[in-house]
């Protein structure tokens, strides 16, 4: 006696014994071989993406964007946050050597006095 191959496929009286047991012996699919878009042929891997795939190269595109914007000196909502910190460090630069005082500035003034400090808050 033979059994079911799935090379051969599933005969007629084979087929109706296995729906009388409520057996499904069949799975139909597509075997993607490329994908074609707008003239364009890709391979099938292209549709693998995920959600994390979609973040990623687009947080890549707006750290591009930041970085292009910042070397020209345009403004744009990816690069102002980077400009704010990078004009912060500059203001604290120059607390570091006058007299200037605000909240930051005393504390940056602080550790630089005893660097011990420092080690302290970062433990």
């Amino acid at each position: 006696s033979s059994g079911i191959n799935a090379e051969y496929g599933v005969g007629a009286s084979e087929a109706t014994l296995l729906n009388k047991l409520k057996i499904s012996p069949f799975t139909y699919g597509l075997n993607i071989e490329k994908v074609y878009d707008s003239g364009t042929i890709f391979d099938p891997q292209v549709l693998d993406i995920t959600h994390e795939d979609l973040r990623r190269r687009f947080m890549e595109g707006v750290t591009n964007i930041a970085s292009i914007s910042l070397a020209i000196g345009y403004p744009t909502v990816a690069s102002a946050p980077h400009s704010i910190i990078n004009g912060f460090k500059n203001l604290l630069a120059i607390a570091a050597v006058t007299e200037i005082e605000f909240e930051e500035a005393t504390t940056m003034k602080e550790f630089l006095k005893d660097p011990t400090k420092f080690a302290v808050a970062a433990a």
